[in-house]
């Protein structure tokens, strides 16, 4: 995905933050949701879902869609669409640091398929695809 040893890491510490909106790698550990997180979920509102996965995991389209959902979800939290602005810049800084071959390799078809078909909010903010995804916004 990114070009490094520590994927997560490299997202969180790289060109994210100068944005001021951090979006952790969809690649590394799921975890279980406790009870306490899922009664905290914030409301889907459906964005982003039924989209067709790409046929072919390229980085252009990973990106895209991260940058795409970044964007709606920080939007959606601070009910503004201040993060539009930052979606091009988000898919840029994404297409700069993503390596095609550990994209491939490190998220399995299913998860691909996930991150396009669910929401934007199923698939980053709930980790429904089991991908260890998460964001955050400033």
């Amino acid at each position: 995905m990114v070009k490094g040893s520590n994927l997560s890491a490299r997202l969180i510490t790289g060109s994210w933050l100068l944005w001021q909106l951090t979006l952790l790698g969809v690649v590394g550990c799921a975890g279980d949701d406790s009870a306490d997180e899922a009664e905290a979920r914030k409301p889907d509102t459906g964005y982003g879902k039924g989209q067709p996965a790409p046929t072919v995991r390229t980085c252009t389209e990973f990106c895209a869609r991260i940058g795409d959902c970044a964007a709606a979800l920080c939007n959606e939290d601070t009910k503004s669409t201040r993060y539009d602005a930052l979606e091009d810049a988000l898919v840029f800084q994404c297409e700069g640091m993503c390596d095609e071959s550990e994209l491939n390799t490190q998220i399995t078809e299913t998860q691909w398929q996930c991150l396009f078909v669910d929401s934007c909010r199923q698939a980053i903010d709930y980790d429904d695809c089991h991908a260890g995804a998460s964001y955050f916004c400033n």
